[in-house]
């Protein structure tokens, strides 16, 4: 009985992820033709930048140095910062002085990422902002690809485009997210894009969501939250599949602050009321927690090892044919002892996101 309901997981687990493989393949295509055949057809959409800070003082100036010396300039770059208690404000006010872009700088209206953002986009003078992080890292033509995938995408449905994000240095932590960076590209085919990251998104100012769809009594959310409730009110967030889009992040500083990123992102599941996000996430849960109780079963000897290897290998595998693919488009190179590693404790994440949850409160700093 137990070999069948391995079986029949796995079956649907590979249907699952064969079908983000398809859809992520056809984007390549797709994408990679639609940029070349509008790349000298287009105007660039203006853009203005909005980064939240909160105790980025080591970080602002790398940041800064990126997004003013891009292929096409922003118009203004605003720079919220949300109660620093280090030097945050005051060197954002003295790089300000120095750059020959615009730089506004101004403090929060509220307390929180959200209302961060939100001030900064309440200030904007142009059609579309882009939003991003301090801990950014943008290369030279990142403005000038987003703002071609604007143009490009431009009907009058559009709301967002959402750009990819990769962790640097490689290693699991690079793999982990860019798997769900790659589903998440995955889902965008129709203006329907599942997730997002507020390090690289560009909404239409007019369609901002109100801040009621934001789910102000929860700190996570700023990015997925307002993809969701853009694509709620009939409009469209299409995916920049540019790499010349791509930003970069640093890792987490620590298994604590990576599993606080985990317990976050977890929060907000039972929140979504994006279908694909809430069942992409429900059955990710589902399957880990499967692993989690079959390896009990063996402990306790109700189950085989044979049974345990056959679920947690073949999961492996299949996550591992999808990933291997996502890896390659955003360059990050990998070896086996990555895979090795993220296989194992992959399905470990979902109790420990629980438990560190009971006992911390998701917060953005």
């Amino acid at each position: 009985m137990l070999f069948i309901v391995i079986i029949s997981i796995l079956i649907t687990h590979a249907t699952i992820v064969g079908h983000w493989l398809y859809h992520f393949n056809r984007l390549s295509v797709t994408g990679s033709n639609h940029i070349n055949a509008t790349a000298e057809k287009v105007e660039i959409e203006p853009l203005t930048i909005v980064v939240a800070c909160k105790n980025e003082a080591h970080r602002l100036e790398d940041f800064i140095k990126g997004v003013v010396h891009q292929t096409v300039s922003a118009v203004e770059i605003i720079v919220v910062d949300d109660n620093s208690t280090d030097a945050t404000l005051h060197l954002a006010r003295q790089l300000a002085q120095q750059s020959h872009v615009k730089i506004t700088v101004i403090a929060n209206k509220g307390r929180g990422k959200k209302a961060a953002i939100r001030t900064g986009i309440d200030n904007t003078q142009t059609t579309w902002v882009i939003t991003t992080d301090a801990d950014v890292l943008c290369p030279e033509n990142w403005l000038e690809s987003m703002g071609r995938s604007i143009a490009s995408h431009a009907d009058g449905k559009l709301g967002a485009i959402a750009g990819p994000v990769r962790i640097m240095n490689g290693g699991i932590e690079s793999i982990d997210f860019a798997a769900m960076m790659g589903w998440a590209a995955s889902t965008s085919l129709k203006g329907e894009t599942a997730m997002a990251s507020a390090a690289n998104l560009a909404f239409r100012v007019d369609l901002y969501p109100r801040k009621e769809q934001m789910h102000p009594e929860i700190e996570s959310g700023d990015d997925v939250f307002a993809v969701h409730a853009i694509i709620e009110n009939g409009h469209k967030v299409c995916w920049s599949h540019d790499f010349n889009s791509c930003v970069e992040t640093h890792q987490a500083e620590g298994w604590v602050h990576w599993l606080r990123q985990r317990v976050r992102w977890g929060a907000k599941a039972k929140y979504y009321n994006h279908n694909v996000a809430f069942r992409t996430s429900m059955w990710v849960a589902f399957v880990a927690s499967t692993q989690m109780f079959i390896l009990l079963l063996f402990v306790t000897r109700f189950a085989s090892l044979t049974e345990v290897l056959m679920l947690w290998c073949g999961r492996a595998l299949i996550d591992i044919n999808f990933t291997k693919r996502v890896t390659n488009w955003y360059r990050i190179r990998t070896n086996a002892i990555d895979w090795l590693i993220l296989s194992i404790i992959y399905p470990l994440q979902v109790p420990a996101v629980f438990i560190f949850g009971l006992i911390n409160k998701p917060k953005w700093k």
